[in-house]
């Protein structure tokens, strides 16, 4: 009569295992991508971290940006659209601005809003950039 009634919480038990390793055994092939994701990340990523990234692209690239952009602001296509033209001279404003962070010129083109205040400005800041040694022309 014991024997019954361990039996039964027994079975009850065997039966539970057995629900929670089938559960565990589907799950992983059902979700296979989000385990080795959540793996990669977690656990090899504190293993061997990634290498760092440069905070700013060299200046090397950022001299012959401003050189291609720099022949585009002055000598557009004809029949170019202004919102093409204005978005090349934001661009060239911005590489600008990077070429000023990367040689350590003073960068006064950010903040101020586009028209003859701000193409002054540009000229200005071309100037120190080319006393700083950045070759502005092909």
């Amino acid at each position: 009569m014991g024997r019954g009634v361990l039996g039964g919480v027994g079975g009850l038990l065997t039966v539970a295992l057995d629900t929670v390793v089938l559960g565990l055994a589907v799950g992983s092939v059902l979700y296979f991508g989000a385990v080795v994701g959540f793996v990669r990340h977690h656990v090899l990523e504190r293993i061997s971290p990634p290498p760092e990234r440069p905070a700013r692209r060299p200046i090397e690239r950022i001299a012959s940006d401003v050189r291609r952009v720099r022949s585009e602001v002055f000598q557009p296509a004809p029949g170019m659209p202004m919102a093409r033209r204005v978005g090349i001279s934001r661009a060239y404003d911005d590489l600008l601005v990077d070429a000023c962070h990367a040689l350590g010129v003073p960068d006064t083109l950010t903040g101020l809003p586009p028209g003859t205040e701000r193409d002054a400005e540009r000229l200005h800041v071309e100037d120190a950039l080319t006393r700083a040694g950045l070759r502005l022309s092909a």
